[in-house]
């Protein structure tokens, strides 16, 4: 019986381990779309930079096309731009450019104030007229030709928590059923078989601790090392399969509506389709 106690230990801190980097492993894809919106947070802010060195030209350039990249932005986003594009026409002379950018900062943020300390009085009441137009256009004035932004829900945090709970969830209510299916299959078929080998591994534990001879013994502590080991892999490959759908879910870009409100008040429908 000593052998019996001696052989097929259960090596928790190995286990735990290869559980931390299989984990770190899967969600290594994910940290793309974090650096890819710290690069368009320093081409935002190029286009202040072009404003601040006078390259009125450039950073209207660099903020219009920055605009029309197709990229989703923040409401601080939307203001930054907008303002320094509106101000950088204001100062080059083409005030309706400067016009339509501020009305689009006004459907941001109504409330929005210019800084007296930054920008010019002359600038601000121009500003301010272009306020009291908006407030007419809002009350159901005269249609001003300008892009009004409609903002959509970020399906992606409550889709993280769902997969955290229930994996494939997420992808469900993101509208992602392909994907849903896959990672949720795959960590519902790995708990499965996870438990299906732990009830082989038990099973075969206590014959190998029953048999006597070294020929009986050897022969069933073969199969229940097979069952530990088969076990122990399962266990990693269902935690790496929850670690990736709930990655996924929070991070995975998926089909989102991107609205744009026309001037005579109709809306501009555009369907990105991302699996």
């Amino acid at each position: 019986m000593n052998l019996a106690r001696s052989h097929g230990p259960f090596r928790s801190a190995g286990l735990l381990s290869t559980f931390l980097l299989a984990f770190a492993f899967c969600l290594l894809p994910f940290s793309f779309p974090a650096l890819q919106a710290q690069s368009s947070t320093a081409d935002i802010l190029q286009v202040k930079f072009y404003y601040d060195a006078v390259e009125f030209e450039k950073a209207i350039s660099t903020g219009r096309e920055i605009l029309t990249s197709g990229q989703t932005f923040a409401p601080d986003e939307l203001l930054f731009l907008h303002r320094y594009v509106a101000l950088s026409y204001y100062n080059i002379g083409q005030l309706d450019s400067a016009r339509t950018h501020f009305l689009s900062l006004l459907s941001v943020d109504p409330r929005y104030e210019l800084d007296p300390v930054t920008v010019s009085p002359k600038i601000i009441d121009f500003f301010n007229d272009i306020k009291k137009d908006y407030q007419a256009l809002a009350g159901g004035g005269p249609a001003l030709a300008y892009t009004r932004y409609v903002f959509v829900e970020d399906l992606r945090p409550g889709a993280g928590w769902r997969s955290m709970i229930l994996p494939g969830w997420g992808q469900f209510y993101k509208q992602q059923k392909t994907r849903g299916y896959i990672l949720g299959g795959a960590f519902w078929g790995s708990l499965l078989a996870t438990g299906i080998s732990l009830l082989q591994e038990s099973a075969a534990r206590d014959k190998y601790l029953e048999r006597s001879t070294p020929e009986d013994i050897e022969r069933a502590y073969s199969d229940y090392d097979q069952w530990h080991k088969t076990r122990q892999a399962l266990v990693i490959a269902t935690a790496a399969s929850w670690a990736v759908a709930v990655g996924d879910a929070l991070w995975s870009p998926y089909s989102r509506a991107s609205l744009a409100a026309r001037p005579e008040g109709g809306v501009l429908l555009t369907l990105q389709i991302q699996f």
